[in-house]
């Protein structure tokens, strides 16, 4: 996923895709996110990992691309729980936080957003994919 027109591609087919209701615009993270429950999680992670099939965790993390290592430091780390997804190593990539959370774990967040050379025109594309422009 080299050029940023595959890239958006990817991030297309999975909001198209999406298991839950819709996206929002996360200004803390400048991402979009989603929250489902817990049920619709594997076919969820499904649509994830092959939109962004790069895949880290707690453990592998300090073997993963700067830039990758980059959100994770912005976004309080990797949690034994929690996955971080990316799209292939390039001047611009797409991540996606995958966050469990309530008791025992009874929904999931995911958060899509990019990292990397990032301009405004990306992040513009990312929200309107999304259909979080007005949030």
């Amino acid at each position: 996923m080299g050029d940023t027109t595959t890239l958006f591609r990817a991030l297309s087919q999975l909001r198209a895709s999406w298991v839950a209701r819709g996206w929002s615009w996360d200004r803390r993270f400048e991402c979009v996110a989603s929250t489902l429950i817990f049920e619709d999680g594997p076919r969820a992670m499904q649509l994830v990992s092959t939109a962004l099939p790069e895949r880290w965790t707690s453990k592998t993390l300090a073997q993963a691309p700067h830039a990758v290592q980059e959100v994770a430091t912005a976004t309080g780390g990797v949690r034994d729980d929690q996955i971080l997804f990316a799209s292939a190593e390039a001047p611009l990539i797409a991540y996606g936080l995958w966050w469990p959370w309530g008791g025992e774990s009874t929904n999931i967040s995911v958060r899509v957003g990019l990292a990397g050379r990032v301009g405004y025109e990306d992040q513009l594309t990312l929200r309107e994919l999304f259909g979080t422009l007005e949030d």
